[in-house]
């Protein structure tokens, strides 16, 4: 092996210090912080899911009635529109023009 790299490895090529699979040593406060931030985002989500208020029954019956009657309406329009410019109907309806 060339270079002043050869004193820090070993017969197989891996570093002997162990740095490259340890990068970042490990630390209890470290972790203990980051499961603290997990479990308190985690309550704080559940708390607020909880406190949420619930949705109110909407019956939307009138809403899809209405809907579905002013579709058929507008839908019975152009059927006579088309009629009326086919020919066959009367193009002189008010509706129609």
């Amino acid at each position: 092996m060339l270079g002043s790299d050869c004193a820090h490895r070993g017969r197989e090529g891996a570093h002997v210090d162990g740095t490259f699979w340890d990068p970042v040593p490990f630390s209890w406060p470290v972790l203990l912080l980051l499961l603290a931030a997990c479990l308190l985002l985690t309550v704080g989500v559940m708390v607020w899911t909880a406190l949420q208020p619930e949705e109110p029954e909407v019956d939307s019956a009138a809403l899809v009635d209405r809907s579905t009657r002013r579709d058929q309406d507008a839908a019975r329009t152009i059927r006579r529109r088309l009629d009326a410019d086919a020919g066959r109907a009367d193009a002189a309806e008010p509706e129609l023009r």
